[in-house]
């Protein structure tokens, strides 16, 4: 069986502080569409320490926030900390809820609304069935997450009234880790994205979001494609000359577009400028008649003059990436930049 967890790494908390002791918390009044008699509860295995008992409450403050009533009694699992960086996960397939007890009451606290947050979308969405319809496409996947992750940060913001966003930032110079830049995108980018779709209708568009979830991270950074109605972006074709064969096509996404860009410290002031004019993309790999293999990389912008403004930045992008130990040759034709190596 596959598995796929929602977890809590110390990257995020350490951004978040999770700091339920000293931050002040929503009022709990029943909503009008809220049952008051015979809710789940919380139940505990292990070592649980003494703050677990908020985990009753915690389940009916995250319920009147989201006006989504928990279905099925929650199993709470703390363990030790293994893995010092991560603090907790949800297992979609298991029901597995995690919290391990190797951190402060204040960082246990926040992983626990974190992850019993996932536990409450999976009851009405079933997280597990997602997983299954985006595990073979890489970019559809990472846009999923990024809509479950960053409604359990908005969660974790709006109930301990604190901007995550502030914190959710790349720095000005040095390099970057991809793990951090990926927590940045999947609670940061994720987050914006379900804050944009509330805004236009309300928890109800949230909900059409996991009914109908954006197939590309391009949705997720400009969630304005989403509200038109794109829910997936079509590949480009590559072009073949002769004595090649196409081998493989692939969209790489916009999420892989702002990795390459702000590996680049220079860039990074422009990644908001890039996820506006990015298109689509599409990777394909070729073999040539002698038995090499050429990578032939298209991204198409929203105009001529955007790709060429971004013909010297790629080249500057790519000395950073790790995966290419060639200079690729970079061309633009109207509205499409195209890299090979």
């Amino acid at each position: 069986m596959m598995e796929w967890r929602t977890a809590a790494s110390g990257l995020v908390i350490a951004m978040c502080g999770f700091g339920l002791v000293s931050c002040s918390t929503l009022a709990i009044t029943p909503a009008d569409h809220l049952v008051t008699g015979g809710l789940s509860r919380a139940t505990f295995v292990g070592d649980a320490p003494s703050w677990a008992d908020s985990a009753t409450d915690v389940m009916r403050e995250l319920e009147q926030w989201r006006g989504h009533r928990f279905m099925d009694d929650l199993q709470v699992t703390f363990q030790p900390q293994d893995d010092p960086g991560l603090n907790g996960w949800y297992n979609s397939a298991t029901k597995e809820l995690v919290v391990t007890t190797g951190s402060s009451e204040q960082m246990g606290r926040g992983v626990l609304l974190h992850e019993i947050f996932h536990a409450l979308q999976d009851q009405h969405f079933d997280l597990y069935q997602l997983r299954l319809a985006s595990q073979t496409q890489p970019d559809y996947d990472k846009s999923l997450t990024a809509i479950i992750e960053g409604e359990a940060m908005l969660a974790v913001s709006e109930l301990m009234n604190y901007n995550f966003l502030d914190h959710a930032r790349l720095p000005a110079d040095g390099p970057i880790r991809e793990e951090f830049f990926e927590k940045v995108f999947l609670y940061g980018a994720g987050l914006k994205f379900i804050e944009a779709v509330r805004a236009s209708g309300g928890w109800e568009a949230v909900d059409g979001v996991f009914q109908d979830p954006p197939q590309a991270t391009a949705l997720i950074l400009d969630p304005e494609r989403y509200l038109a109605g794109e829910r997936t972006i079509p590949l480009l074709e590559i072009p073949v000359n002769a004595g090649e064969t196409l081998e493989t096509t692939v969209m790489r996404g916009a999420y892989e577009v702002q990795l390459l860009l702000a590996r680049a410290p220079e860039l990074r002031p422009h990644l908001e400028e890039a996820s506006r004019s990015y298109v689509t993309d599409t990777l394909g790999m070729l073999e040539t008649a002698d038995g090499s293999v050429v990578h032939r990389w298209l991204i198409q912008f929203d105009s001529a003059d955007a790709a060429s403004s971004w013909e010297d930045r790629f080249g500057k992008a790519l000395t950073y990436d790790p995966r290419i130990d060639v200079m690729p040759s970079i061309a633009v034709e109207d509205s499409v930049l195209m890299v090979e190596w």
